[in-house]
């Protein structure tokens, strides 16, 4: 049976300029992760088979897409891009920016759970330390506004955060 929820290390790795992307943990790949630029679209395939679809959906939201259907959803709720919320209906977290560039936790409530650190220059390299499960999808949501932060912005509109959009003019 493949891992659905990562506890401990894990890590996101891709060659400098690649598309592709792998998330390992204890030896496993978990997902590999295909990334369409043009369409600002990424493509998930875990370890089970579960094949998602990444979609911007405007407003700071990005949808997963499983045979059609949204299975999650990740959607900013500050202005400057540093606290996201990634829903689903059996997860919810808070991704939210330390303030060490390129590191970010996800929490529970106000409870880290989890710590992402990218490298240096980029993130190439994603390191993942959870101490409690995390969800497969949910972490690659977050790789997705991590590493991918165009695509989770890519939709018209997009720079309002999910609270402001659904505010009178």
């Amino acid at each position: 049976m493949a891992v659905r929820a990562v506890s401990g290390e894990a890590r996101f790795t891709s060659t400098p300029f690649s598309n592709r992307w792998e998330l390992w943990s204890e030896g496993e790949r978990l997902a590999t992760l295909t990334r369409h630029p043009r369409h600002h679209t990424s493509e998930a395939v875990l370890a089970d088979g579960t094949a998602l679809l990444l979609r911007p959906e405007g407003w700071g939201a990005v949808a997963a897409l499983s045979d059609g259907k949204e299975t999650a959803r990740v959607t900013r709720r500050s202005w400057w891009g540093r606290r996201w919320e990634i829903t689903s209906p059996l997860f919810g977290y808070d991704l939210t920016s330390d303030p060490l560039p390129r590191r970010w936790t996800i929490r529970v409530g106000d409870v880290p759970i989890a710590r992402l650190a990218g490298g240096m220059l980029s993130y190439n390299r994603l390191a993942v330390h959870a101490d409690l499960a995390v969800q497969v999808p949910a972490l690659v949501l977050a790789w997705h506004v991590l590493a991918r932060p165009w695509e989770a912005a890519a939709a018209p509109g997009s720079l309002v955060p999910g609270e402001a959009k659904a505010r009178p003019a």
